[in-house]
């Protein structure tokens, strides 16, 4: 015959152990994802088309310990991740979110020409003179669209990292 003996006490700390040990690794997986996720958004919004000003600023906000959000703000965001005229290609979720292609902002991207704007050339616009500039739009950049699909392809990896 084999005895094994415990205690519940000794059992109860065990747990607990284990308990604080799980919570620290998960904090440790959501924010190893978040700075890939905020990486990846700056590195696309920065090279992203944009007729105008890139004023797009990404930041990471703790909303818990088990939940965090890549923030992106500015009022070129909708602009460069969305895309804009109807020369481009649609962003693959324009229609869940509102942004019907070409007719956000001021409508101006239905027409299949181009619009004329005053401000930044930023690196889309054509220069007509100082301060004014022709553009067709941009393409969709998808930094958030595309960021959260670098978060889903390496929360494995790094779970795999970081659980060891």
């Amino acid at each position: 015959m084999i005895k094994i003996s415990t205690n519940v006490d000794t059992v109860i700390k065990q747990i607990e152990t284990y308990r604080k040990l799980l919570h620290n690794r998960l904090e440790r997986l959501l924010e190893r994802l978040a700075m890939i996720g905020a990486t990846e958004a700056r590195v696309r919004f920065s090279q992203a088309m944009y007729a105008g000003k890139n004023d797009v600023v990404i930041s990471v906000e703790t909303v818990s310990k088990s939940c965090c959000q890549i923030v992106a703000e500015g009022q070129a965001v909708l602009f460069i991740e969305f895309g804009t005229g109807i020369s481009n290609p649609e962003h693959p979720q324009s229609a869940e979110f509102g942004y019907k292609h070409g007719e956000y902002g001021q409508g101006k991207g239905m027409n299949p020409k181009g619009w004329v704007y005053v401000g930044e050339q930023g690196n889309a616009g054509q220069t007509l003179r100082e301060g004014v500039y022709r553009t067709k739009g941009n393409p969709p950049a998808r930094a958030m669209y595309d960021s959260a699909k670098e978060m889903r392809e390496e929360i494995l990896r790094i779970a795999r990292e970081v659980f060891q």
